[in-house]
């Protein structure tokens, strides 16, 4: 992935940690990594994140500009929509939202979905355990 879709998927994904009103631990480490990848610095995400928080009706311009893999780019937002461990309904909302604008079906959403939701488990069980067994 260029670092302009990248970039793209990062503001996607800001868009869905702020719709809930809150942004989890996880949600943050998602958005610092894909910065990180973006080449987009702790300042620029930290402006990034209090401009989306305050202005939820940007969020239709955080998805703008097309991504080149829709259904990578929205397994990834459910994974991250789940990483806190639950999808309140805005997430749900916005998830549906943003699958109808790249062109996603229903079905296949309802696919994507499951396999997103599968992705976040993983990512947590794995995090547990390196918090449970940490490194000398």
């Amino acid at each position: 992935m260029s670092a302009r879709e990248t970039l793209e998927l990062l503001k996607a994904a800001l868009a869905m940690a702020v719709v809930d009103g809150k942004i989890s631990g996880h949600e943050r480490a998602l958005l610092k990594a894909l910065a990180a990848k973006a080449g987009v610095g702790d300042a620029s995400l930290t402006a990034m994140i209090d401009l989306a928080g305050n202005e939820p009706a940007r969020h239709d311009d955080l998805f703008a500009s097309a991504i080149k893999e829709p259904e990578k780019a929205m397994q990834l937002l459910v994974a991250s929509a789940n990483l806190d461990g639950h999808i309140s309904d805005e997430e749900r909302n916005l998830l549906v939202d943003i699958s109808f604008a790249l062109g996603i079906s229903s079905q296949r959403f309802g696919e994507i979905f499951q396999s997103g939701m599968a992705a976040a488990k993983r990512v947590v069980r794995s995090k547990r355990l390196k918090d449970d067994n940490p490194s000398p």
